[in-house]
């Protein structure tokens, strides 16, 4: 069995990406594994024709340097990438050599999965480590009901 000591942790800063933070938290202590927290975004902040003047958002920068601050008995890096979030969650853990993505899922279904389709979707699809999700629920979510055992239908010569 692979051990597990560098957690990649996807962070758009939702409450369901807070759920992962705390979920990869408790992982890594009991791992003795390190996290990475990985913020995606979309376009640079300036252009050039030379290219990109400031592709990292200092303000983007700051909201991730607070993520998971003051847990000393865990190691953490903080890193930021520009692209499209599916496909630079896949590279950064193949590239960063990650053992596991932890990472929310808004669990859009029906028209708004359709239109806007789902990041941890195509993480499950791609990646080439385990991948863990942890879905945003409703607080008063009903819970799950005992599957009914159905008789077994005779058979169509009868």
């Amino acid at each position: 069995m692979q051990s597990i000591s560098r957690i990649l942790c996807p962070v758009d800063f939702s409450e369901s990406s807070a759920r992962a933070i705390v979920l990869a938290e408790t992982l890594a202590r009991g791992l003795s594994a390190e996290i990475v927290l990985f913020h995606v975004f979309d376009t640079a902040q300036d252009y050039t024709k030379a290219g990109q003047t400031h592709p990292v958002d200092a303000h983007l920068q700051e909201k991730l340097d607070t993520v998971l601050v003051g847990v000393n008995d865990i190691p953490i890096r903080r890193c930021m990438h520009i692209g499209p979030a599916g496909e630079a969650i896949c590279w950064f853990a193949e590239s960063e050599q990650c053992d596991m993505i932890v990472m929310g899922t808004h669990g859009r279904t029906g028209l708004s999965h359709l239109l806007f389709g789902s990041i941890a979707e195509y993480v499950m699809r791609h990646a080439r480590c385990p991948v863990v999700t942890v879905r945003e629920r409703p607080m008063l979510d009903e819970p799950l009901q005992e599957p009914l055992a159905r008789p077994i239908p005779p058979p169509r010569f009868m």
